[in-house]
Formats: structure tokens, C-alpha cells, sequence
């Protein structure tokens, strides 16, 4: 297969999504027609579309490939694993492979003393929209010992919950975060904060970011080294009042158990759902 030409019609067909979202961000600021503005998102859509089926290797028989590649799927020999049968890395590693991506957090809360801790998390969901709730699972370490941003919830009621952009020196920041210190020093070091009053700080690179206040807390049963927590959002802080830029952002994910990339990148395919109220 000619590699070099898959690549070239792949670059070809992102630039041109990327074209056609910004010909259509030109034509609204311009008022032009919803028709030809709906044209052109049509265009971009498709595009985009082909973008993924090119990336899938779908269309590799177009680039020489002398032999198809099958996809992935359940329909032929289907192995069933007893997640019992493996050890914690093994385990944590097929669960991550099938509930991925998750978003990755950046968690900021405050003790009781003033000292400021910031943790990446994953095990993190919405759970109810009316009213706004947010669940989290938070284990504990080797020695049994609560982590510092659990207490610190529980000491204070309060958390920051900041989504962030998939920039590497953010990554190095989250790298050296999940380190354990001792409870009396900070992860923050020299990184620039948002400050709220009566809310932990977030991060300043973040791309947005929850105000959250502890109404819930869950032991997990089965003898599980963790405690689920649920969280009220009450407040959201946000760069932009425009919800599709917000939406359209790559955001840094948890892409397998121990690999950090990005989704919802200006290239990839998406399809907008019509939901009913």
C-alpha cells in the first residue's frame, strides 16, 4: 500500500474540513443565507466523514493494499475473559479499553490548613442534568490511606473540576501531579491559577472548568478500595459564552489505562443528534 498517497489525500481532505469550518464561521458573521450556511456544513460533515473512513483503513484497496484488513467486531470468534483470572494492571487495562475515552480532570480543592492539592482523574461521569450532578469514584492508596482530595472534599464540601487542552507541558504538569507528596505541600508549584472567592483555584489553561460542592458520599461495595462521591455543579467558568467553540476543542483524554492523547479534534467525524426536550 502507498502509504505517502494515503497521507497526502489525508492532509488534503483535513485542510479542507478545517476551510470549510472556517468559510462557515466567514458566512454567519456575514448573515448570509441559512440554506447555503446548511450547504456548506453538509460539505464539511461528509468531508469529514471520509477523513475517518480513509484514517480506518476502509479505503486502503484506493492506496494498493493487496490484502483487506477486517474490522473488529463481534460477529466472528468471540473470546469471553474472566476478569477475575487477571492481576490489577491486566484488569485495569481491558476495563479501560472498553470505557474509553474518558475525559481527564484536573480535581483542585483546599484543606482545612490552606494547602492547595490538584490530582488528575477519569472515574469521572454526569449523573443527572436536572439538577446538575457529577459522580466520582476515588480509590485509595497502597497502604489503605484516603488520597488528599477526597479529605480535602470532605473536610471542605467544596472542588474544581478543570477540563484541559492535550498541550504536553499540561501533560508533564499531570505526570508530576498523580506523584504523592506529603499533606502539607502543594502539586500547584508555579503553575498560574484562576481564583474564585470561596471556591478552589483553577488552572488557567484550562478550557473550562466546574465549581462543584460534595452532597453525596457511597462506599463501593465488594470490598472495593474506593469511595463514590456525588457532586453538585454550581458554578461553570468558561472562556467563551459560544457553546459550540467549547464543544469543537480538543480536549486532553485518557485514551487507553495509561496513555494520554486527544478528542474532538477539528478533523474528526461527528454527526449532531436531535434530541427531544
Amino acid at each position: 500500500m502507498n502509504e505517502d498517497a494515503k497521507e497526502h489525500v489525508l492532509r488534503f481532505l483535513r485542510r479542507c474540513v478545517i476551510y470549510a469550518g472556517e468559510s462557515i464561521q466567514r458566512k454567519k458573521d456575514r448573515g448570509e443565507q441559512e440554506d447555503i450556511i446548511a450547504q456548506w456544513e453538509a460539505y464539511r460533515e461528509f468531508t469529514s466523514y471520509a477523513v475517518s473512513e480513509v484514517e480506518r483503513g476502509d479505503l486502503n484497496d484506493w492506496f494498493g493494499a493487496t490484502e483487506m484488513i477486517p474490522n473488529l467486531d463481534l460477529s466472528g470468534d468471540v473470546h469471553r475473559l474472566d476478569p477475575d483470572s487477571f492481576d490489577h494492571h491486566e484488569r485495569s487495562s481491558w476495563i479501560g479499553a472498553a470505557v474509553t475515552p474518558r475525559p481527564l480532570h484536573l480535581v483542585s480543592t483546599v484543606s482545612t490548613d490552606g494547602i492547595r492539592n490538584i490530582a488528575p482523574m477519569s472515574s469521572i461521569s454526569v449523573v443527572s442534568n436536572s439538577p446538575p450532578l457529577i459522580g466520582m469514584s476515588l480509590s485509595k492508596d497502597r497502604e489503605g490511606k484516603s488520597r488528599d482530595t477526597l479529605l480535602n472534599i470532605i473536610e471542605t464540601k467544596k472542588a474544581t473540576l478543570a477540563v484541559l487542552p492535550p498541550h504536553i507541558d499540561i501533560v508533564r504538569w499531570i505526570e508530576s501531579s498523580a506523584k504523592p507528596l506529603p499533606s502539607n505541600q502543594s502539586e500547584w508549584k508555579e503553575h498560574v491559577a484562576v481564583t474564585n472567592e470561596g471556591w478552589p483555584d483553577a488552572p488557567a489553561t484550562s478550557l473550562i472548568a466546574l465549581q462543584t460542592t460534595l452532597v453525596a458520599r457511597h462506599p463501593l461495595p465488594e470490598g472495593a478500595v474506593a469511595e463514590w462521591i456525588v457532586l453538585r455543579v454550581d458554578g461553570i467558568l468558561s472562556p467563551t459564552l459560544n457553546l459550540e467553540l467549547i464543544e469543537k476543542e480538543a480536549v486532553l483524554t485518557m485514551l487507553t489505562d495509561d496513555e494520554l492523547g486527544e478528542v474532538r479534534t477539528s478533523n474528526a467525524w461527528r454527526h449532531k443528534m436531535k434530541k427531544s426536550d
